[in-house]
């Protein structure tokens, strides 16, 4: 049975995708018809967002360096990398939630001790609709790619929204 949300072949009668956990239930996906919007979106890979190389912090570098270094580039999040292996992802979101005014006295802790770890990652080869359901889900506004188990670029909503008013113009007139 083919999924109505990503195309992947599942096995006859199963209730939920492999890939992207959509459900396979209710009406049959040969009968069901998809905006081109849909369409493009379960069939475009990530790639086709020209995600951009992501900036990479070590575990050690202290928090004040990385917050500088997220103003100097004018960017919401750092990959913290270590021997090419993703530990974890520093955002502005970190830095209000977890540090808020006490800068000063946090400035010089390692990264690593506010970082979010392990996150969720996405492949360059997947569909934008799977970023918009983990960006959804997960309320995340950043989402890590990987190629060959090494991070290979970042995406935000922003870039997502891009494509969205590039592809369908339509959808701005209102």
């Amino acid at each position: 049975m083919r999924c109505p949300l990503c195309g992947c072949d599942n096995l006859d009668g199963a209730d939920a995708c492999e890939t992207c956990n959509g459900s396979l239930a209710g009406e049959s996906p040969v009968n069901l018809r998809r905006t081109p919007l849909e369409d493009r979106i379960a069939r475009n890979p990530l790639s086709v967002l020209k995600p951009r190389r992501p900036v990479t912090v070590a575990p050690s570098d202290t928090v004040g360096e990385v917050i500088a270094l997220l103003a100097r580039h004018n960017i919401g999040c750092a990959l913290v990398v270590q021997d090419e292996k993703l530990l974890g992802i520093f955002t502005e979101r970190d830095a209000l939630m977890k540090i808020g005014d006490s800068l000063d006295t946090t400035g010089q802790r390692p990264v690593r001790d506010f970082m979010t770890p392990a996150p969720e990652t996405l492949l360059l080869t997947d569909p934008i609709a799977f970023a918009l359901n983990r960006m959804a889900v997960g309320g995340y506004r950043h989402i890590p790619l990987e190629q060959d188990g090494k991070p290979a670029g970042i995406i935000s909503v922003r870039d997502v929204l891009a494509y969205l008013a590039r592809n369908f113009p339509e959808f701005l007139r209102e």
